[in-house]
């Protein structure tokens, strides 16, 4: 015999106040990535199926680059790059001017182009 369907509220009050407190967390967090990344499509004017055409992926890997908890730098910079943006990055030092680091994704994508060049060799 099976058990009777629950729903997550059912399920969640089985856990401590601090593990539904974690859960809250890591689901906003997961909001705001979203945002974030609807944000930067949105901005460049695209949609979302143009964006899996720069990207030449699938809908399925579209959505769990969106779900996951935290993004790499690689994979932020291949999104903003396909999308024909550029990322500058501000340092800022405690009593010291900011730095500017402009275009920071052509040095990572050089990187890349060399190391991939260097293991064909």
């Amino acid at each position: 015999m099976s058990q009777p369907h629950r729903t997550y509220a059912q399920i969640k009050q089985e856990f401590s106040p601090q593990m539904q407190a974690e859960i809250s967390i890591g689901a906003q967090k997961i909001r705001e990535e979203l945002k974030i990344l609807a944000s930067m499509r949105q901005a460049a004017d695209l949609t979302q199926e143009e964006l899996l055409d720069l990207l030449d992926v699938r809908q399925s890997d579209l959505s769990q680059v969106e779900g996951r908890e935290r993004l790499t730098i690689s994979t932020l910079f291949g999104l903003i790059t396909a999308m024909g943006g550029s990322i500058d990055i501000t340092v800022n030092f405690p009593e010291k001017p900011p730095v500017q680091l402009s275009r920071i994704e052509t040095l990572f994508l050089s990187e890349q182009n060399e190391s991939s060049s260097s293991l064909t060799k």
